[in-house]
């Protein structure tokens, strides 16, 4: 018998043979327990109630009971159980201590056959019921819960891999950042040279004459013109130094939850993440180092040298 059939044809049926028909009739499976209990039988009716329990696909208990009454004449009985919306039919034998039906309901049928116990019999089964129930529920819970974990666990491992892609792309950026120190402090250098070439010219140059004064201009124009050229640039590894420190502060900040939440998680990986961090902040000293180096070589010339 499936007590989950049973409930879908119409939800309760019962049976009988004359006075020795009346009693409680069980079947159950894993699924729940039904009781067809025979209160009356007298000259060819019968009466009773038909009781049901059982869990349900979603972990709910279902339970309830039917008045339902009928005929009896010798072993066959017919049975017509009150649904709260109609009857539904039910037709079959009781053969010893066996009854066996068919329920109808909603164009289909279904099977059962009850064994003759003692109705406290259908209480204990009703427990072990909602027992069950309570234990699928919590199953069901459990796997929602896994679930829930699985999906978190996987947009917080992708936020990881994220993070250490930055922070490898940042260090690999502050690798070449490093290696343009070299030509700018080069640079400056270059400039002061030159500098000091047209400050040399203009000293050789007849200033009274029209031509000379001409001359003295164009070059004073040429050195404010490299002034702030130079300046520009100095001002350009300022401002990324300091967007820089945002980064690092940024990075550092995630990444110590996400190594914390790793320490909580053993299924995350943060390895990645590690290696990135490491890469970086080696990569930020080497930069800070030659941001000093820059910083040093451009204040080497004053505003008066170019």
């Amino acid at each position: 018998m499936n007590i989950a059939n049973l409930i879908a044809v119409g939800f309760l049926a019962a049976c009988s043979s004359q006075s020795d028909a009346i009693g409680a009739y069980i079947a159950s499976d894993t699924d729940g327990a039904m009781m067809v209990q025979i209160t009356s039988a007298d000259e060819g009716k019968i009466s009773g109630t038909v009781s049901i329990v059982g869990a349900v696909q979603d972990g709910k208990n279902i339970a309830g009971a039917r008045p339902f009454s009928g005929t009896i004449d010798g072993k066959a009985i017919n049975l017509s159980i009150e649904n709260g919306t109609g009857v539904s039919l039910a037709t079959g034998a009781i053969e010893g201590d066996k009854l066996r039906l068919t329920w109808f309901a909603n164009g289909s049928s279904t099977q059962a056959t009850f064994e003759k116990s003692d109705a406290a019999r259908f209480g204990e089964l009703a427990d072990a019921s909602r027992t069950r129930a309570a234990e699928k529920r919590q199953d069901i819970e459990s796997l929602a819960a896994a679930k829930d974990r699985t999906q978190r666990r996987s947009e917080t491992q992708k936020s990881i891999e994220k993070l250490a892609d930055k922070v490898f792309s940042k260090a690999n950026e502050l690798s070449e950042k490093s290696r343009k120190i070299d030509v700018l402090i080069a640079g400056y250098q270059a400039a002061r040279n030159r500098t000091a070439k047209m400050k040399t010219a203009i000293q050789h140059i007849n200033a009274k004459s029209p031509e000379g004064s001409y001359q003295i201009s164009q070059i004073n124009y040429q050195m404010n013109d490299l002034a702030n050229d130079i300046e520009s640039i100095h001002i350009s590894v300022q401002n990324y130094r300091a967007a820089l420190i945002g980064f690092a502060n940024d990075a550092g900040s995630q990444s110590s939850q996400h190594l914390a939440e790793c320490q909580t998680d053993r299924l995350l990986d943060c390895s990645r993440l590690s290696a990135s961090m490491l890469l970086f902040q080696s990569r930020y000293k080497q930069f800070q180092r030659d941001y000093q180096r820059e910083n040093t070589a451009y204040n080497a010339k004053s505003g008066a040298d170019i």
